[in-house]
């Protein structure tokens, strides 16, 4: 009786036809699932792409701020009242002045017989470049002070308060008393460098001299929210300053969409064609799934239609539908997404937690739930203007006249005379609409157009950031003399730490000529190790590795020259008076390290190197080391390999590359297998709502005596008629987009021709053939599963 009276209730409050909208959700949950599975999908590609930018745009701008500092603009030069003017600007937060001497380590100030990088700064210098703050100790007072990097500590043993010389490179000693010491940099730990910092009063009493240093610069950090450019050309205009004169931070400027560069502004309209895409992506997809779903419920909205609702409330009914789905799948795509995001931000962090230490695991993007929450219902309103259009087109008389199994008119019959009667019949089911045709064809066409837009992207990640190849250091042992001088013991002595996973060396002789093709051409002699053979087996172009590896033959580093090298061929090789003939076992492509200007590279192995030169100890030892590798272990290394050598620390380097590269790699990599899984989806989906809306159509046929295997093949040839013409159209649009896209990523920045996307294509072609098979097999499996009795009652 309580039910009952509930019931009745719920009936004297009805007041208008959108009061059946949750009555309708509750009882058609089931028909409606995929719709809303659409608008989750949907939600989740928009809010993890926006979330995961933010959350990569936060991670960069701290990461920049960490390594070239948290300053927007320089002025070079200015003087005492410029500087004046520009510090009382309201838009300046904090201001430094700035000068480097020796930043190209070749001016010949030395500490301890390594080169130096003197920096002159104001005490607040640090509060916008991080590198600068001093860890231990002050910040140095007066002329007889200076903070050093932490190598120089760890190197020299020197500590806060005691004395160290630098040398100058007329041969003079400036003594200064250690007041503090800062961090290394990724520069000076590569090159094997010192950095020394003073106050500006010290560094214009010895460095200011125009014959032995620069200018002091101003380092500007603007207020949040401040019009950078706009602020920078009044300042200009104010001060007299060129504009050529002002440098900007360009990654920070780029990264607070602030920058004036050109190329960065390329980026941002290839960024801008790939949101609109994936928006359209989205609107196409909940479109069809919406517009199937309403193809099956034609008898619903035509009796509405007898009840005395009119099209404008039908319209109505179904938009109020739509938005009551997003209660639900807009909050479930932005949980999945931030799920997503969180995963994708522990992962990098476990893979590079040097480069990512800044980025949180567990942050929200606001920008990101916004945008999907946003995208996600007024893409859902979009959507949902051809379906409620559709709807509010049915008559009253269709719903009681038992026709309702469709909602377009048949104005053709089928073509049977070339092709079977059920393939004709697939074909007509997909074509018979137009408005539906376009959109189901429309929508698998985008998921190609999205996958070849995108693919570009891979390109500039691999231009913008190279990755590290197997063969990349993390230290580097170099002989002082550029000669063979390193013995092998040593390289077997460093093999024995124990955080040393492997060690790898290899000798130069510089002075070869080689006889080829009746030209003497200069060449490079290198040796190479079981590692670095192995490393170069991928860029074999001809020949045997094994040979060379042997001893029995020379690998030849192709160049495009007259003289090339050719596989099999022997010439005479000649270092002064000495004259050797050898035989090229292979080319390659490619050398794993550098190769001197104007001459070619010949590879050989250690036994042969040292029976052509004479020569047994090694010019460099790389070393590369496990997870577990301490500064001690470094120091070590450099001990072992004494004064005569140079060590170059890459670890930092190292850790920046890898971890742009697995940034830009799970963000774009992962991206696009999310465009495939939709993609899949989406026709998956399409073609069972599809089937689901002709069921009726389906049991009559069944009745009159067509076979299930007959209704599979009509099944078929419609999703084939979908997938080809969506496959047509989206390689039209995708290439043309993939040649813009390419365009404004790379040919601008770097000049490489556009090349036919072969592998991409084929990876998205291979995906939605399968997912047309797959998308047929669920059908098929219902359809031989149903009798006749089920087939035609089935709603």
């Amino acid at each position: 009786m309580r039910a009952e009276r509930k019931g009745n209730m719920r009936e004297r409050r009805m007041k208008s036809y959108l009061d059946l909208v949750p009555i309708s959700a509750r009882r058609r949950k089931r028909q409606s699932r995929m719709t809303r599975l659409c608008i989750v999908l949907a939600v989740f590609l928009v809010a993890s792409i926006f979330s995961m930018a933010d959350m990569e745009i936060q991670s960069q701008i701290r990461r920049t701020q960490m390594d070239d500092g948290d300053w927007h603009v320089m002025f070079a030069g200015p003087d005492e009242e410029q500087i004046s003017l520009i510090e009382s600007r309201p838009e300046v937060q904090t201001s430094a002045r700035y000068a480097a001497l020796n930043y190209g380590l070749d001016r010949g100030y030395e500490i301890g017989g390594k080169e130096t990088v003197i920096c002159g700064f104001d005490e607040n210098f640090d509060e916008i470049m991080e590198q600068a703050s001093i860890e231990d100790g002050h910040f140095p007072e007066g002329t007889a002070e200076a903070a050093v990097t932490q190598s120089m500590k760890r190197q020299l043993g020197v500590d806060v308060g005691d004395p160290i010389v630098l040398m100058t490179p007329e041969g003079e000693g400036i003594e200064f008393t250690v007041s503090g010491f800062s961090g290394d940099t990724s520069m000076l730990t590569s090159s094997d460098a010192f950095g020394i910092f003073v106050n500006t009063e010290t560094y214009e009493t010895y460095f200011a001299d125009d014959t032995r240093g620069e200018d002091f610069a101003l380092y500007v950090k603007f207020v949040p929210f401040c019009n950078i450019q706009k602020t920078v050309d009044d300042i200009c205009g104010q001060t007299g300053i060129s504009r050529e004169a002002v440098s900007e931070n360009t990654m920070l400027l780029t990264l607070i969409f602030q920058t004036s560069n050109t190329t960065m502004m390329q980026l941002y309209w290839a960024a801008g064609i790939l949101s609109v895409l994936v928006a359209a992506a989205g609107i196409l997809m909940i479109s069809g799934s919406m517009n199937s779903n309403v193809s099956q419920r034609t008898r619903f909205f035509g009796m509405l239609r007898c009840l005395g609702a009119d099209r404008k409330q039908i319209r109505r009914f179904v938009r109020r539908e739509a938005l009551s789905w997003c209660k639900s799948a807009v909050p479930a795509g932005l949980i999945l997404s931030m799920a997503a995001v969180w995963g994708l931000c522990a992962l990098l962090r476990y893979l590079s937690p040097m480069y990512f230490s800044t980025m949180p695991v567990f942050g929200i993007s606001l920008p990101g739930v916004v945008f999907g929450a946003l995208v996600g219902i007024v893409t859902v309103m979009i959507a949902a203007h051809s379906p409620a259009k559709n709807a509010s087109k049915v008559s009253p008389l269709t719903a009681v006249s038992g026709n309702a199994g469709t909602t377009h008119a048949v104005k053709k019959a089928a073509n049977t005379r070339h092709l079977h009667v059920e393939t004709s019949l697939g074909i007509h089911h997909a074509s018979g609409s137009k408005k539906n045709f376009v959109l189901m064809t429309c929508s698998f066409a985008f998921s190609i157009i999205l996958f070849l837009s995108f693919s570009p992207a891979i390109d500039f990640m691999n231009h913008a950031v190279r990755p590290l190849q197997p063969s990349a250091a993390d230290l580097t042992v170099s002989s002082g003399d550029g000669a063979g001088s390193l013995p092998k013991d040593l390289a077997a002595s460093i093999e024995q730490i124990g955080s040393v996973q492997r060690v790898y060396g290899r000798s130069y002789m510089y002075g070869f000529t080689a006889s080829v093709g009746g030209e003497t051409i200069p060449v490079q002699l290198i040796s190479y190790e079981k590692y670095q053979f192995d490393w170069v087996r991928d860029d074999l172009m001809e020949g045997s590795l094994e040979e060379a590896e042997n001893g029995d033959g020379v690998l030849a580093v192709y160049y495009m020259n007259e003289g090339d090298f050719q596989t099999g061929e022997t010439f005479e090789l000649t270092a002064g008076d000495r004259t050797e003939t050898v035989r090229v076992s292979g080319i390659l492509s490619e050398s794993l390290f550098n190769i001197q200007d104007q001459s070619a590279a010949l590879i050989c192995s250690e036994s042969l190197f040292e029976e052509l030169t004479g020569e047994s100890g090694y010019a460099v030892i790389d070393v590369q080391f496990d997870s577990d590798v301490t500064d001690q272990d470094v120091e070590e290394i450099r001990a072992l390999a004494g004064d005569g050598a140079s060590v170059s620390d890459n670890r930092m380097e190292n850790a920046e590359n890898r971890g742009a590269y697995y940034s830009f790699a799970l963000f774009l990599y992962g991206f696009l297998a999310v465009i495939t899984l939709i993609s899949v989806f989406n026709i998956i989906n399409s073609i069972a709502m599809s089937v689901s809306g002709r069921i009726r159509e389906y049991g009559a046929m069944r009745a009159i005596g067509m076979t299930s295997r007959q209704m599979v093949r009509m099944v078929s040839a419609e999703a084939v008629t979908y997938v080809i013409w969506g496959i047509v159209i989206g390689c039209a649009a995708g290439l043309a987009l993939n040649y813009k896209i390419y365009d404004l990523l790379i040919s601008i920045r770097w000049g490489d021709p556009w090349e036919f996307p072969a592998v991409e294509l084929a990876v998205i072609l291979a995906a939605m053939a399968l997912s047309a098979a797959a998308a047929v097999a669920g059908p098929a499996k219902r359809i031989r599963e149903m009798s006749v009795a089920d087939t035609i009652s089935a709603l």
